[in-house]
Formats: structure tokens, C-alpha cells, sequence
């Protein structure tokens, strides 16, 4: 989980080292970048990190018995594990703290426009390579 976490605040500077070599950015806008980055550094460093790797060894064990209810037939008891694992982690500090550092951390990225799943795609109305066909 370290791991991840350390690899999402790298992720989020690739940005700001390609926009370095951009032009048209002003020093102002590469402080403020530079500024949002130490942010989130900050923002980090509140997540207990051995706390994070133990959830993250919990998420494997329930979603290996998960499987294995599933896989049994036990379709309801899989849901209620589920659910139960899903309120667990919903009330866990870190897990709170990590959200709010990843959402820091998106508003650092371009914003693309690209859909995520093929409902999104489907309710935007049109298709990606309608945008290629002018």
C-alpha cells in the first residue's frame, strides 16, 4: 500500500515535470503547482502507512472469501461480507485521509474527457470516434 500510495504522488508530478518544458507557463503557475504538490506531500504523510497495509491484507482475505461464498452458492452472505467490509473501511481514518489526498491530487491533472465505462460513454450520446469523423 505504500507502495501505491508513494506511486500516486509520483503519478501526480509526471504533470508538472512535462508542463516545465511547456512554453507558455508562467513562473507564478509552475509555484502554484510546485505549492499543490507539497500539499498533498503533507497530505501523505497523515496516513499511517502500516495501518493502510494491514487494511489493504484484510481486502484480500475478504475478497478471497467473497470469492469462495460466492463460489459456494452463498450469494447472500457473500453480499452481507461485502457490505460489512464496505462500511468498515468507509469509517476508517485513513481511508478518509487517502480520499481526500486523492482528490487533491486529481485536481492537479489535466482534466480529460475521455468516459470511464461504456454507460458513460453511452449516456454522453455519442460515440468516441464521432469526435474523429470531421
Amino acid at each position: 500500500m505504500k507502495k501505491q500510495l508513494s506511486a500516486l504522488f509520483i503519478l501526480t508530478l509526471i504533470p508538472i515535470a512535462g508542463l516545465t518544458q511547456q512554453p507558455g507557463i508562467s513562473q507564478e503557475q509552475m509555484q502554484q503547482l510546485m505549492q499543490q504538490a507539497q500539499q498533498m506531500q503533507a497530505c501523505m504523510s497523515r496516513v499511517d502507512q502500516s495501518a493502510m497495509m494491514e487494511m489493504g491484507q484484510k481486502a484480500q482475505a475478504v475478497e478471497a472469501k467473497i470469492k469462495s461464498l460466492c463460489q459456494a452458492g452463498k450469494r447472500d452472505e457473500a453480499l452481507d461480507t461485502a457490505i460489512a467490509f464496505g462500511r468498515e473501511m468507509a469509517d476508517d481514518e485513513n481511508i478518509r485521509i487517502a480520499r481526500e489526498c486523492g482528490k487533491m491530487a486529481q485536481k492537479m491533472l489535466p482534466d480529460f474527457k475521455f468516459p470511464t465505462s461504456k454507460a458513460e460513454a453511452e449516456a454522453q450520446n455519442s460515440h468516441i470516434c464521432d469526435a474523429y469523423a470531421q
